[in-house]
């Protein structure tokens, strides 16, 4: 069974959450719904033995089953905001004031990251971190400038698997320790948030959360810095979608798109601010 050991998680200050236990209705309601899943994957492929014999009310009824099935996976599987698999939570609440959240996927790197936190020191803002465990490894002494300076650092995997909806239990459960015990190992602090490679679902994720007390943070503004080469779109894209208690999805990794949302981070960070929003952490 994953995280055998019974470490409770710690939160920024070092203090104990809790979420390391829970209840039996839990627990049953995450298994029937990895279960139920696991039911649609089957009979939507089994479905394909419709085909046999062949005609064509038989290729149409067949084609008609296996899409829906076929696209209501990729829903459950790839939506970033989607509760059934996994709870999530997209916003963020400011008491009533306007706010937004930064953060940043899929670092550090000597590349950007540093560049980016002279831009959040600049602006006086903090942001959230969402660390690949093996980066870090790579990076320490960055990763413990991001702790000191108050931005606050979370669970992003240890590897980053691209095909994360795939891992076996087994590899899913070293994913979450793993990232856990290198970012505990750095900074002295169990995180206390999670968000998975491109917000990928993995039917027995919200299990394995749950059990060692981590929070998944979904978004709700995109900006595909990752993506997009025109400094104009990237912009755009946060700043006619934002929306006040929104948490905004960047990254300090080292593709070439990455370069230009640093490029025009300090002008959206000033309109931002010029329309009222604070800046939080998740």
């Amino acid at each position: 069974m994953c995280c055998e050991s019974g470490i409770m998680p710690c939160g920024g200050d070092g203090t104990e959450v809790s979420g390391g236990r829970w209840s039996i209705p839990r627990l049953r309601k995450n298994m029937l719904r990895a279960a139920a899943f696991t039911l649609i994957f089957a009979l939507t492929n089994a479905s394909l033995a419709l085909l046999f014999p062949f005609g064509l009310s038989r290729f149409l009824l067949c084609f008609v089953l296996y899409a829906t099935g076929t696209i209501f996976m990729l829903y459950l599987l790839f939506h970033p905001r989607n509760q059934w698999l996994v709870a999530n939570r997209s916003r963020v609440n400011c008491a009533g004031r306007p706010c937004v959240a930064l953060t940043f996927d899929d670092g550090p790197t000597a590349h950007h990251t540093p560049r980016l936190l002279e831009i959040l020191r600049e602006k006086k803002v903090k942001a959230t971190f969402f660390v690949v465990g093996r980066r870090a490894e790579s990076q320490v002494e960055l990763v413990r400038r991001l702790h000191a300076e108050g931005h606050l650092i979370a669970n992003h995997t240890y590897s980053h698997p691209s095909l994360f909806c795939f891992l076996t239990p087994r590899r899913l459960c070293q994913e979450i320790e793993r990232g856990q015990e290198v970012i505990r190992g750095i900074c002295g602090v169990r995180p206390r948030y999670f968000r998975s490679p491109v917000g990928l679902r993995h039917p027995l994720l919200n299990f394995y959360l749950q059990q060692v007390g981590l929070e998944y943070i979904s978004w709700r503004v995109r900006a595909f810095d990752t993506l997009v080469q025109k400094p104009q779109v990237v912009m755009n894209r946060i700043l006619h979608q934002v929306a006040p208690g929104d948490i905004i999805l960047l990254h300090d990794n080292s593709s070439a798109g990455v370069g230009i949302m640093l490029g025009v981070l300090p002008q959206v960070i000033d309109e931002l601010k010029d329309r009222g929003f604070d800046f939080v952490l998740v």
